[in-house]
C-alpha cells in the first residue's frame, strides 16, 4: 500500500523532451545540470521509522513559523522509498540538497526519477518518493509526492495548519525557486549552517549564460520583497533593502559569476523605469552590485549620485523617517567604495552623516572607525568601535535550525577512529546488497546511520579519501571553526598547549561582528603598537570595574567623568586581543618543539587573527604537511582572498595549487558540488594568469588523478565562462 495513499494521481506533464524546456516559453523547466549529479552515489540516511523524516520536518517547520524563527528555511529535504528483498519490507532513506531548481516540479521530478532507477534490482513499482522545498515567503512547504512519470502528486503545505487549500500557482513556484536559491548561496558560503550529508550542486551556472540571465530576470523582481523574508541579526540590526537574505544571495552569485553583472546592470536599470514605486530599492541594489566589483567605477559614482538626489527633492533637505534606512544605506555604500580608494578624507564625511542617520547602524560606525584609521586619527578610532552597537553573538533562526540537526540520532562523528556504523545486522546487509559492497566495504562508508557512498569520478583522491576523509568526516555546523571539534579525545588529551587551545574553543569564537572590530582593533596595534594602544585606551576610556571600586572618592569620580565609559563587550575583547598577542610573541618558541598537526592550526588561527601573515602561512601549510587540514586550508585560502595584503604576503602560488587541489577533493567526498571560496580562490588567480595557464598547472600536480582532475576542469570551466567582465 503507498504510503501517501492519493485516491487520484494527476497525469504527469513531464516527459524527456519537456525536462530542458523553457519556463519563460511557458513549458516545464529543469536543470540541465541535474543529471550531473552523480545520483547513484547520493548520501542515505537509513530512518529508524520509516517516514520520520518527513514527520520531523513538519514539526519543525511549524515551530519556526510560530516562532517567526524560519530565516531562510531547511535545505530541500529528498526521501525515497526502497525495498529490501531480503526481509519483504519498505525501507527509508533521505538526505538533504541545495541549488536544484525548483521553479516548477520538473526537475525534482527528474531528480526522484533518476534516484529510483539506480535502486537495488528488488521490486519497486508503486515506491513512493517525495521532494520538499520551503517557500519562505508564503510560509508554505512544497511536496512533490512521486511514484512514476504518470502518476506524482505536487501540494503546497501551510507550515501553521497543516492544509493543502494553496493554490499552485506561477508565482508560487517562482517564490519557490528563489527560496531555494537563497538558501544555496547562503548555505553554501556558511560552514555553521551545514549538515553532514548535505547535496550541494551550483545554481544555474551548470546550465550557461542564457538560464542565468533569466534566473536573474525572476530573482530581482523579488527585490522590493526582500525585507520582508528578514536578514541575519548578527549582521545588522534590522533588514534593508541592502541588508537582508535575498540581496545578500544575489551578491554572492554574482561575485562568482562577474560576467552577469553587466546584464544585472540592464535589468536593474528597466526596472527602475518600469517601477517606479521601488526605484529606491532598484537604486540601492544597483550601486551594491557595482560597487563589488572593481571595473564600474564610474557607473558606481554615477548612481550614488542620481540616487543621493531622490533623498534631497525638498529645498529644506529633511529627510523622511520612512527614507533614514535607505539612506543610511547608500551612505554606507558610499563610503566603503570611497575606503577602497584609499580616499579618507572624502569617505569621513559620508561615514559621520551615516552614523548620526542611524546610530544603531553597526556598517556605519565600521566604516567610520575606518576613516579615522586611515586618517591616523587613533583616538576618534576608538571612541568610534566603542559606539559600535552590540549585535547578537548568534542568530535565533539559524539556532533553532541547527537544534534539529541529524548529529548523535543519524550522524557519527569518525573523531580519529574512522567511520562507526549504528545499523543493525540486517540494515547492513541491506544496504550492502543495495550499493553491491562487501561487508568490509560498507563499514567503510556508513557514519552512525548515514552511508556515504564516494563518487569516484567526482574529485576522487585516493589517498585523501581514505585517510583524512575518513578520520575526521565532513566538518561542518558553529563547531567548524577548528578540527579540535572533530578529532578523538586522546589526541585533545595530549595537546601540550592548553592555552591554544582554550583560545581556539567553540566558547572563545568571535561572533561575526566582534571578529570585525577585533580585525580593527588589531590594524591599530600593527600601526601604533600594543603598548601604545594601551595608554591611549586609559586617555580615553575607563573600564567599568575600575569606575566602580573608584566610586567612592569624589576626586576619582570626578576624573572618571572625563572619560567614556569603555562598553563591557570592548574591555573583554581587549583581553582576547591580549591573549592573542601573547601567544603570538612566543610563537617561535612554540615552533621549536615538536607540535602535533592540530597544535600547528590552532597556532596558526591565532597568528593569523593577529595579522602575522607570513608565520601564520607557515604554521598552517605545517599542519596541512602532518595530516590534511581542511580547516587550515579554508584559513589559508580567506588570506589570499584578503584585499588589504601585499602580493609578497599571500601564500605562493604553487603552494594553494597544491592546497587547493586537495580541499576540492575533501569538500566533494562530501557531496560539495558547489564550492564558494573555491570558486573565488580560482577567480582570483585567472586575474593574474590565464585559466588554461591554472588547469595545466592543476593537471600536472602529483595528486592530480583522474577524479579530481574532472572536477577541476569543471570548475575553471565555470570561471572561464563566468568571470570574464
Amino acid at each position: 500500500m503507498s504510503l501517501w495513499g492519493w485516491s487520484k494521481k494527476r497525469p504527469a506533464t513531464l516527459s524527456s523532451s519537456d525536462a530542458a524546456t523553457d519556463a519563460n516559453a511557458g513549458q516545464r523547466n529543469s536543470v540541465k545540470g541535474s543529471k550531473k549529479v552523480p545520483l547513484k552515489d547520493s548520501p542515505r540516511a537509513i530512518e529508524s521509522q520509516f517516514g520520520e523524516s518527513l514527520g520531523l520536518r513538519t514539526r519543525v517547520l511549524q515551530k519556526l513559523v510560530r516562532s517567526g524563527c524560519l530565516g531562510i528555511g531547511p535545505p530541500d529535504l529528498v526521501h525515497t522509498t526502497q525495498y529490501d528483498g531480503l526481509r519483504h519490507k519498505e525501507i527509508g532513506e533521505f538526505h538533504y540538497i541545495i541549488g536544484l531548481d525548483v521553479s516548477s516540479e520538473a526537475a525534482p521530478i527528474a531528480y526522484l526519477n533518476a534516484l529510483k532507477l539506480t535502486g537495488t534490482g528488488f521490486r519497486n513499482d508503486g515506491l513512493v518518493s517525495c521532494y520538499c522545498s520551503m517557500n519562505i515567503f508564503s510560509k508554505v512547504d512544497i511536496k512533490i509526492r512521486y511514484e512514476s512519470e504518470k502518476h506524482y502528486l505536487v501540494n503546497a503545505i501551510e507550515c501553521m495548519s497543516g492544509t493543502t487549500n494553496v493554490n499552485l500557482s506561477e508565482e508560487l513556484w517562482d517564490e519557490t525557486l528563489v527560496s531555494a536559491f537563497i538558501r544555496s548561496m547562503i548555505i553554501g558560503s556558511e560552514p555553521d549552517r551545514k549538515l553532514p550529508g548535505l547535496v550541494e550542486v551550483a545554481p544555474g551556472m551548470g546550465n550557461g549564460i542564457s538560464y542565468c540571465h533569466k534566473l536573474l530576470t525572476k530573482l530581482f523582481r523579488f527585490l522590493p520583497r526582500g525585507v520582508s523574508i528578514g536578514h541575519d541579526v548578527t549582521k545588522g540590526s534590522h533588514a534593508t533593502y541592502r541588508n537582508n537574505y535575498l540581496t545578500e544571495a544575489i551578491l554572492i552569485f554574482l561575485g562568482l559569476a562577474k560576467t552577469l553583472v553587466p546584464h544585472a546592470v540592464r535589468l536593474l536599470d528597466n526596472l527602475i523605469k518600469e517601477d517606479p514605486d521601488n526605484e529606491l530599492c532598484y537604486r540601492t541594489v544597483l550601486i551594491a552590485v557595482v560597487t563589488q566589483s572593481e571595473s564600474f567605477d564610474q557607473l558606481a559614482v554615477e548612481n550614488i549620485n542620481e540616487t543621493m538626489s531622490l533623498f534631497f527633492k525638498q529645498a529644506d533637505l529633511r529627510i523622511e523617517q520612512r527614507m533614514i534606512d535607505p539612506l543610511t544605506d547608500v551612505l554606507c555604500m558610499q563610503a566603503a567604495f570611497l575606503l577602497s580608494k584609499n580616499d579618507f578624507d572624502l569617505a569621513l564625511p559620508v561615514a559621520q552623516k551615516a552614523t548620526r542617520l542611524s546610530s544603531d547602524s553597526f556598517e556605519a560606525w565600521e566604516c567610520l572607525a575606518k576613516c579615522y584609521i586611515g586618517l591616523r586619527n587613533y583616538e576618534q578610532a576608538l571612541i568610534a568601535v566603542n559606539a559600535m552597537p552590540q549585535l547578537p553573538a548568534s542568530d535565533d533562526c539559524k539556532a533553532e535550525l541547527l537544534a534539529e540537526k541529524l548529529e548523535n540520532y543519524y550522524y557519527q562523528r569518525p573523531l580519529g577512529r574512522g567511520p562507526s556504523p549504528q545499523l543493525q545486522a540486517a540494515e547492513l546487509d541491506y544496504v550492502a546488497t543495495n550499493l553491491k559492497l562487501k561487508d568490509r566495504d560498507i563499514a567503510e562508508l556508513v557514519f552512525g546511520r548515514i552511508v556515504m557512498p564516494r563518487v569516484e569520478n567526482r574529485g576522487s583522491i585516493n589517498e585523501l579519501w581514505t585517510e583524512a576523509c575518513a578520520l575526521i568526516g565532513p566538518v561542518y555546523g558553529p563547531q567548524s571553526c577548528t578540527l579540535a571539534n572533530f578529532v578523538s579525545m586522546q589526541e585533545i588529551n595530549s595537546l601540550k598547549d592548553t592555552e591554544l587551545l582554550a583560545r581556539n574553543t567553540i566558547a572563545n569564537q568571535l561572533s561575526w561582528s566582534l571578529r570585525r572590530v577585533y580585525d580593527l582593533l588589531m590594524t591599530i596595534t600593527e600601526k601604533i603598537g600594543w603598548n601604545t594602544l594601551l595608554d591611549l585606551r586609559s586617555t580615553i576610556f575607563v573600564m567599568q570595574r575600575e569606575y566602580q571600586v573608584s566610586a567612592t572618592s569624589t576626586a576619582t569620580v570626578y576624573q572618571l567623568r572625563q572619560k567614556r565609559l569603555c562598553e563591557r563587550w570592548l574591555d573583554t575583547l581587549f583581553l582576547d586581543l591580549y591573549s592573542d598577542l601573547k601567544i603570538a610573541k612566543h610563537a617561535s618558541e612554540r615552533k621549536n618543539n615538536m607540535l602535533s598537526g592540530l597544535e600547528w592550526e590552532l597556532l596558526g588561527l591565532t597568528l593569523a587573527r593577529t595579522h602575522h601573515w607570513s608565520e601564520a602561512i607557515a604554521c598552517l601549510r605545517t599542519s596541512i604537511v602532518a595530516r590534511f587540514d581542511i580547516v587550515s586550508a579554508e584559513e589559508l585560502v580567506q588570506i589570499y582572498l584578503r584585499d588589504d595584503l601585499e602580493p609578497t604576503e599571500l601564500p605562493d602560488t604553487e603552494i594553494m595549487l597544491d592546497i587547493l587541489l586537495q580541499k576540492l577533493s575533501y569538500e566533494s567526498r562530501f557531496y560539495n558540488y558547489f564550492q564558494i571560496s573555491n570558486l573565488q580562490l580560482l577567480a582570483k588567480l585567472a586575474t593574474f594568469q590565464d585559466v588554461d595557464a591554472i588547469r595545466h598547472q592543476l593537471h600536472v600536480l602529483p595528486r592530480a588523478e583522474s577524479g579530481i582532475v574532472a572536477l577541476t576542469d569543471q570548475f575553471l570551466d565555470y570561471i572561464y565562462q563566468f568571470s570574464q567582465v
